[in-house]
């Protein structure tokens, strides 16, 4: 379905130049280091939102050119894309930005009032490390779960740097899983949880260390 919306999204575009460069929770973000721009995607609300993102570069890359899909946690900064400029080359660029909220099944909601529930404010204290790849829908509804019940996580995202990873497998002895890293993995005080496929285990998980 994200997929479908998409494609007729690029379509509109293509054929009647719709855009949305202005959001009132998403927003773009530049950073600059020398040659290279970082455009970061930047949600401010407390829901997640699909973004679409095109980029119209002049004096860059080619790789600049193509589109970028992401899905922006809330209350999240996510790198969209970097441009890196062209010797001797006048540069600048453009951007189309389009923001589709998502929805969430009722089931799932329900999850998480019932997992909000249970949770004493004195745990809330725990600090949970959370390390994600690249387009993980497991990993933004872990992010949205810990965000919804105020429990602090630290995020490390592997596909931009897994040494803190590895080198955390090493201490827990699990070093036979690094070549072949899946997400969320997810290291709460003395324990680290590195099977999770689904919510439910991702909720049996948290109600180890958070419930009463």
């Amino acid at each position: 379905m994200k997929a479908l919306f998409f494609y007729c999204l690029t379509c509109l575009i293509a054929l009647h130049g719709y855009s949305q460069t202005k959001h009132e929770f998403v927003s773009i973000e530049e950073k600059v280091t020398g040659k290279r721009i970082e455009l970061f995607a930047i949600n401010t609300n407390t829901i997640d939102y699909d973004v679409f993102l095109k980029v119209n570069a002049n004096g860059f890359r080619r790789s600049s050119s193509r589109p970028i899909i992401k899905t922006i946690p809330a209350n999240s900064k996510v790198r969209m894309i970097t441009l890196v400029k062209l010797n001797g080359v006048e540069s600048n660029y453009t951007y189309t930005l389009v923001v589709n909220e998502i929805g969430y099944d009722i089931k799932m909601q329900k999850d998480d009032e019932d997992f909000n529930i249970k949770i004493d404010s004195a745990l809330r204290s725990k600090v949970v490390t959370l390390f994600t790849k690249d387009n993980c829908l497991l990993c933004n509804d872990t992010k949205q779960l810990l965000s919804n019940n105020k429990i602090s996580y630290k995020e490390f995202n592997v596909d931009q740097d897994s040494t803190h990873l590895i080198r955390l497998l090493k201490e827990f002895k699990k070093s036979d899983i690094k070549t072949k890293i899946e997400a969320p993995i997810i290291k709460i005080d003395d324990s680290l949880y590195t099977t999770i496929k689904s919510r439910k285990e991702l909720i049996e998980a948290l109600m180890t260390h958070f419930s009463n």
